[in-house]
């Protein structure tokens, strides 16, 4: 048998019909390997970007740490000493209402120095959120008597008639009711309840009545001395000590 060319053998309609299937075959299956490829390098990006988003969505709704694990939260111990220090010079001073022994532009000074140095705290939490959603609300609260300490000393630093400033804090002391009824009837965000902080709220509820009855003349010097001073060792002192304790050790805070 004569052996064909190979230019003879492809142009057989036959064998070209096949080749022309084979090519094709080929190419389909380039092309669909090519779409699979394509289409995995499509689900890695949208696996990526569904992680990354996740990420995102997880730590939104990551609890906020607590005030005494943040760089912000670490100043409260010392703040809430110098606020003990201030209200226990303000109270000896009433439980002298002669003024013997107390100085009433000293208080003054103290009460001062006291009210400015909450302040940047006050800021620097209110920018970190430092208390997550109850930031703006604790602030609020410890924000109004920043404000009245400043006010306090300087009416004591420059003999400024108070009477003003009286209703001033009687104000203050019912929107402290106010919050001292969400801690009695709101649970805490960790669980159990915040039946310490409600007695808080409510000292001053009662410290800042007082207060504001003895500016206006109509309450006895002595009885506000020995509430501040109460709230001095109760609301403040103790809370700064509790706070200065490592984290499991630090009772209802």
């Amino acid at each position: 048998m004569a052996s064909l060319s190979a230019d003879r053998l492809c142009s057989t309609p036959a064998v070209a019909a096949a080749i022309t299937t084979l090519a094709t075959g080929a190419m389909m299956l380039v092309t669909r390997d090519a779409g699979a490829v394509t289409m995995a390098v499509h689900a890695t990006a949208h696996a990526a970007t569904a992680s990354h988003e996740l990420g995102v969505i997880a730590s939104e709704l990551k609890p906020a740490k607590p005030a005494y694990a943040t760089s912000v939260g670490k100043w409260i111990a010392p703040l809430m000493y110098i606020g003990a220090f201030a209200l226990l010079a303000n109270g000896l001073m009433h439980l002298d209402p002669a003024r013997n022994k107390a100085n009433e532009i000293g208080v003054g000074i103290i009460t001062v120095t006291a009210g400015v140095m909450w302040w940047p705290f006050l800021i620097a939490m209110i920018v970190s959120q430092g208390l997550g959603p109850l930031t703006n609300f604790v602030t609020g609260l410890a924000g109004m008597y920043a404000f009245f300490f400043i006010a306090l000393g300087l009416t004591q630093i420059f003999k400024i008639p108070k009477k003003q400033l009286g209703a001033v804090a009687i104000f203050i002391g019912w929107l402290t009711a106010a919050y001292a009824w969400y801690f009695l009837k709101t649970p805490a965000p960790g669980g159990g309840t915040w039946v310490y902080h409600f007695t808080i709220a409510l000292v001053w509820f009662i410290a800042m009545n007082l207060a504001g009855l003895f500016m206006q003349g109509r309450m006895n010097e002595k009885l506000l001395g020995w509430v501040v001073t109460f709230a001095a060792i109760y609301t403040f002192a103790v809370p700064a000590l509790l706070w200065s304790m490592p984290a499991g050790h630090q009772g209802p805070f």
